[in-house]
C-alpha cells in the first residue's frame, strides 16, 4: 500500500507530462508582406482557426515575395504568400521545391482592387483616354517579369501596341503615388489602398479597373514548402483547413465591391490589427480583392502570365503551372469542411 501511495504522484506527474506534450502546438511560420490580400491568415489566427487545429503561427514580415524563396527552400519557413513570377518558375528549375497550395487574391469582375492609372493632368487635357494613348508614356511597375508586366502586355497588344511602345521604370507602390503628384510617371498599375490614395491625391484618374483587361486575374497565392508537405503533412493539412476557414469569413463580408457584408466590421478590424492598413475608414472605401472561397489557385490566369515569361526568354519549358500547384490540400479541406455557402 505505501508503495502504491509513494507511486501514484510520479505516475500522475508523467501523465501530466504525456498530456501536456500531446496538447502542444505544432508551429508554423508564416512568411507575409502585410498587405489586406494576406486576410486568410489574419482571420484564421485572429478568430481561433489555426489554434483550433493545433497550430502556433509565427508571422514573419518579408518586403517582397522573391525575398522568401530561399527560406522556403530551406524549411526556415513553412509558409509564404506572394505573387508568381518568372523567378518561381526558375527557382524550381534550380531544385528549390515549393508548391502553390492555395489562392490569395484576384481581380474579379466589381473585385478589382488593381486599377490602371493614367496622370490626371494628361487625363484632363484629353491626351490620354485609353491604351491605345499609351505609345510613349513612362508605365512605372514594381518587377519585370511579374503578373503585372503580363497584364501589360495583354492590354497593349489588345490595341495593336507592345511593351517597347511605352518605356518602362521600376517604383514600389508607395514610389508611384509620389511619382504621380510629382509628375514623374505618366501610367502604372496600383493596388489598393494605393489606388485609392493616388485618387484621392488628385494626381490620378482610373481609366480601367484591371479585371476589364484580365477577369479573374490571380495575383498572389499561398505557397508551401516541401518539408512543410512531405515531413509535416498533417500539419499542412490542418493548417490549409484553417486557412480556407479564414477565406470564407472573408468572402462572406464582401458586398457591392466593399466590405460591407455580413461580418465586415470585424472583419475591418481584423485587417487593421494585423496588415499596414491600419485606417478603418480606408479598409470600408477601398475595394477589395477576390479570393475563391474554397481555396483553389486559379490556373487559367497563372498559365497566362506562364506564357508570357517563356515569350519572353524569362522562363523556360521545364517547369510548367501544373508542376508549381498543388489544390490537393484546399481540395481535402473542402470534402471535410463541405463546399462554401454564402450568408
Amino acid at each position: 500500500m505505501a508503495r502504491s501511495n509513494w507511486l501514484a504522484p510520479i505516475a500522475a506527474l508523467a501523465g501530466a507530462i504525456v498530456a501536456s506534450a500531446a496538447l502542444a502546438a505544432d508551429k508554423v511560420t508564416i512568411a507575409y508582406i502585410g498587405g489586406t490580400a494576406d486576410v486568410g491568415f489574419y482571420i484564421a489566427d485572429a478568430k481561433g482557426f489555426l489554434k483550433d487545429e493545433g497550430i502556433e503561427a509565427n508571422f514573419v514580415v518579408f518586403d517582397s515575395s522573391a525575398r522568401m524563396v530561399a527560406p522556403l527552400a530551406t524549411g526556415e519557413v513553412d509558409v509564404g504568400s506572394g505573387a508568381v513570377g518568372a523567378g518561381t518558375y526558375n527557382a524550381l528549375e534550380r531544385g528549390i521545391t515549393l508548391r502553390a497550395v492555395a489562392d490569395k487574391a484576384r481581380n474579379k469582375g466589381a473585385y478589382s482592387y488593381q486599377g490602371l492609372l493614367v496622370r490626371k493632368d494628361l487625363y484632363d487635357s484629353g491626351k490620354v483616354r485609353g491604351l491605345k494613348d499609351f505609345r510613349g508614356l513612362k508605365f512605372a511597375m514594381t518587377a519585370p517579369g511579374s503578373n503585372e508586366s503580363a497584364v501589360l502586355a495583354e492590354a497593349l497588344a489588345s490595341v495593336g501596341l507592345r511593351k517597347e511602345d511605352v518605356e518602362l521604370t521600376q517604383l514600389s507602390m508607395p514610389q508611384q503615388v509620389a511619382a504621380y503628384a510629382s509628375r514623374a510617371i505618366d501610367v502604372s498599375f496600383l493596388p489598393e489602398p494605393f489606388l485609392t490614395a493616388a485618387i484621392k491625391a488628385g494626381s490620378a484618374v482610373q481609366i480601367a479597373p484591371v479585371s476589364t483587361i484580365r477577369d479573374d486575374d490571380v495575383t498572389g497565392v499561398i505557397v508551401y514548402s516541401d518539408q512543410l508537405i512531405k515531413n509535416r503533412p498533417d500539419v499542412a493539412r490542418r493548417m490549409t483547413r484553417a486557412y480556407v476557414r479564414g477565406l470564407r469569413v472573408y468572402v462572406d463580408a464582401l458586398k457591392d465591391a466593399r466590405l460591407a457584408g455580413p461580418g465586415a466590421d470585424q472583419v475591418i478590424d481584423i485587417i487593421a490589427k494585423y496588415s499596414t492598413v491600419k485606417d478603418k475608414a480606408v479598409l470600408r472605401e477601398i475595394i477589395p480583392h477576390y479570393v475563391d472561397p474554397d481555396g483553389r489557385v486559379g490556373v487559367d490566369s497563372l498559365k497566362k502570365d506562364w506564357a508570357y515569361f517563356r515569350a519572353e526568354g524569362l522562363i523556360t519549358d521545364k517547369i510548367t503551372v501544373d508542376q508549381l500547384i498543388d489544390n490537393s490540400l484546399v481540395d481535402a479541406a473542402v470534402r471535410e469542411l463541405g463546399p462554401y455557402k454564402p450568408k
